[in-house]
């Protein structure tokens, strides 16, 4: 078997340093924790999370370590799993579009609970933070649509967070990666239902318990290259890709950012509108139509009749009404009380959606447009090659603040939302997470 790719992942996850983390990379990474810790706290109060929630606590596991946002303590193995599930369900994963898709929430969902239960200092958790997402970036970034999945091999990136927040060896880190290379998939034909959240809470499960079963000295293969080939095709995999420059050139900075609770298709019509709503300052009565101009991998959020809560995360019509009548999107419009309500129903009928056969069979593969026309004969239009929050248009540190207050304000009070957010972002000072997992996990005041 030919292993050299995995072993040098390997060796980058268990050799490197903190000082040899860049520290734009390093307050980048605590961006994304901090968005994602919005995600987990916000997404535990979900109907799908409530329910696994019950099944969990059915169970009566030990009390190991705290679940964000449930108020609740179960096994290590439990935790990880929900609070990936809860990171999923708010629809707040943050990804890459650089080839495939690599989202955060199949890391930072396993490190928290597992530092806290290690008792691993702040820094070391940041250090496991940017390993942990580097390796998932770079093995996750050949397209896979044509396979109806997503997310592939999605479990790499944890099990090398969980063996570097481990202490695992390099031998015993590049079996991790082994055990962890052939798991679940992500199927597109699962989005907006519980399965798509399910199926990315599996991977991060995956992740802890291969780097367990390493550290017991069981084997897998790691054989990335044939792997990823018989997989996807050998036309469609650049295995040296996975190692270029790495250590020097981080890959998880090309991680988007989401600013709203619903698909990451979505968001570049979203931005559209509004600012095509500031410019020119028209007003929902104003507005006769919105064409919506969709390529064929965006069509599975053209949900015209929504009846679910995943369809309101996953219809252009529902996000574009929103946005044109509230100025945003926000869990306020991803609430089933809202599927009936007259004043939405009526302006998701303004919303036409038109796909575009020809257009790119790759996600974000073409520009987003939109045209906005008013009852009085006026028409806007707008395009969009990558939405605000990407690798193009980065966010700001503070950007990242707001949004964590966006999505957590009703659920933690504002001096514990503060308070929170600073830990996150200044973990390297932080001698423990113990203390910050219990106010997450709403059993202790700070």
């Amino acid at each position: 078997m030919k292993t050299e790719i995995a072993d040098q992942l390997a060796k980058f996850a268990v050799e490197t340093k903190y000082r040899e983390i860049p520290p734009e990379v390093l307050e980048f990474t605590k961006g994304l924790a901090l968005k994602t810790t919005a995600g987990m706290v916000v997404g535990a109060a979900m109907p799908s999370s409530k329910k696994i929630i019950r099944i969990i606590r059915n169970r009566r596991q030990p009390a190991e370590v705290n679940v964000i946002g449930a108020g609740l303590q179960t096994s290590l193995w439990e935790a990880i799993f929900l609070d990936a599930f809860f990171a999923h369900a708010s629809e707040l994963e943050d990804d890459s579009f650089n080839g495939g898709v690599c989202w955060d929430i199949t890391v930072i969902p396993l490190l928290f609970p597992l530092a806290q239960h290690l008792r691993l200092s702040g820094k070391e958790l940041l250090e496991a933070l940017a390993i942990g997402l580097e390796v998932h970036a770079r093995t996750c970034m050949f397209p896979t649509e044509s396979l109806g999945v997503v997310l592939v091999p999605g479990a790499i990136g944890p099990a090398a967070a969980a063996a570097r927040a481990s202490g695992l060896s390099v031998a015993e880190t590049a079996s991790a990666l082994g055990l962890a290379m052939s798991g679940v998939g992500v199927a597109i034909p699962s989005f907006g239902t519980d399965a798509h959240y399910f199926e990315s809470a599996l991977q991060s499960l995956q992740g802890i318990m291969a780097a367990e079963m390493a550290k017991e000295g069981m084997s897998g293969n790691p054989d990335l290259n044939a792997y990823l080939s018989n997989l996807l095709g050998k036309e469609k995999v650049a295995p040296g890709k996975i190692v270029e420059n790495l250590g020097q050139q981080w890959k998880l900075r090309n991680i988007w950012v989401k600013k709203y609770p619903c698909c990451f298709l979505t968001h570049r019509h979203i931005d559209i509108l509004l600012e095509l709503k500031r410019k020119h300052s028209f007003s929902y009565e104003d507005v006769k139509k919105i064409e919506a101009h969709i390529a064929p991998t965006e069509e599975i959020c053209h949900r015209p009749d929504v009846q679910t809560l995943g369809d309101l995360q996953f219809s252009y019509q529902h996000i574009l009404a929103s946005a044109l009548l509230d100025g945003d999107v926000n869990f306020s419009h991803i609430d089933t009380d809202i599927l009936a309500n007259p004043r939405y129903r009526e302006a998701r009928s303004k919303v036409e959606v038109i796909l575009h056969e020809d257009w790119s069979k790759h996600y974000m593969g073409t520009p987003a447009r939109l045209t906005i026309k008013t009852k009085d004969g006026r028409e806007f239009s707008g395009e969009r090659r990558y939405p605000v929050g990407s690798t193009q248009e980065p966010l700001p540190m503070q950007k990242f603040k707001e949004l964590y207050a966006k999505f957590t304000k009703g659920i933690l009070p504002e001096d514990l939302m503060e308070k929170t957010a600073e830990q996150i972002l200044n973990l390297e000072k932080l001698k423990g997470v113990q203390e910050l997992m219990g106010v997450l996990t709403f059993k202790v005041r700070m």
